[in-house]
């Protein structure tokens, strides 16, 4: 199989690339970043033989790969993973995320679709497409109130390829990835809360928690979210149409996430209460037994050993 991976430099890319390019069934990794985030290492890639062997990267950004590039490179998958992120960004860059995450996304749909081959479409979205549940487990039946512009595009960009399947029936599945972490997580402005607090707690800084930090969120480690991919890449076409969730089915509050990491890291970082953003949601917890049913996929990792394998990582460049 040759495989194309947008974003592939981010936290899902890099570890989705390194479990890759290490299967038998695949030949040939293509991945596509335009480095546009602040990570911590200038090469993120988890360095291997098989990375050398069947990794290749293109430095640009997604929506400009034409359709005669992406018919050349004669792909069996595209994993799109490619996005921006950030929720209180996204409403001060409406256009930019509109362009990108959106826009871009139905651009790449409909140069596969004009394609002679249709490779297997991989869709990364999102559980803010949810909004505030009105149950938990949220499972992918649960009404969709996305409260963000980045939860709107996403969703939007859910409808695009769900459009070609349901005219086409080109083989789309679209996973709702619930709150990921681990190695190469951004750093910068847009990071994340696990990142955010790796990052304080290891300088000595104080942690940032809002509204208390009652609100939940299903945190699930980086390998095991990639590991889903992986296996819904091997079932195939025979997936299409097909919408899943993954995380952990747990739900642990924002503060405790603080204490953990706190403990974890043996840090003496204080912790600052502030007011939080009015469309913050107050709490997500993945149903994720469709994939389970269809893959035999499940969570591997406890949260406290993902934050373990997490902090030893940054732990190198944090000082």
């Amino acid at each position: 199989m040759r495989i194309l991976i947008t974003g592939a430099a981010g936290l899902y890319g890099v570890h989705l690339v390194d479990e890759l390019v290490k299967m038998e069934a695949v030949s040939r990794v293509i991945g596509v970043d335009n480095f546009s985030r602040q990570y911590c290492e200038k090469n993120p890639f988890i360095p291997s033989p098989e990375l050398k062997a069947k990794f290749e990267l293109i430095q640009k950004d997604f929506v400009r790969l034409t359709p005669d590039e992406l018919e050349g490179l004669e792909l069996d998958a595209v994993i799109h993973l490619a996005a921006y992120i950030s929720i209180p960004e996204s409403m001060e860059r409406q256009e930019d995320y509109f362009w990108n995450n959106e826009y871009g996304t139905f651009k790449l749909i409909q140069s596969l679709v004009k394609s002679k081959r249709w490779p297997l479409f991989i869709y990364a979205s999102s559980p803010e497409v949810y909004g505030n549940p009105i149950y938990t487990p949220m499972d992918v039946n649960h009404p969709l109130l996305p409260r963000s512009i980045y939860a709107v595009t996403k969703l939007a960009a859910e409808k695009h390829c769900y459009a070609m399947y349901e005219w086409y029936r080109y083989p789309v599945v679209i996973i709702r990835n619930f709150n990921t972490y681990g190695e190469n997580q951004d750093i910068g402005g847009n990071a994340g809360v696990v990142s955010s607090f790796l990052v304080r707690a290891l300088k000595g800084e104080p942690l940032v928690v809002h509204n208390e930090g009652r609100q939940t969120r299903d945190f699930q480690y980086v390998k095991d979210a990639v590991h889903a991919y992986c296996l819904v890449l091997m079932k195939g076409a025979e997936l299409a149409g097909k919408v899943f969730n993954i995380g952990t089915g747990k739900q642990t509050s924002v503060i405790d996430l603080a204490k953990m990491i706190l403990k974890i890291t043996a840090s003496r970082s204080p912790v600052l209460y502030e007011e939080g953003r009015s469309a913050d949601l107050m709490s997500l917890e993945a149903d994720y037994s469709d994939i389970n049913a269809s893959t035999g996929w499940m969570p591997r990792y406890t949260l406290e050993d993902g934050l373990k394998q997490t902090a030893d990582w940054y732990k190198r460049f944090i000082r």
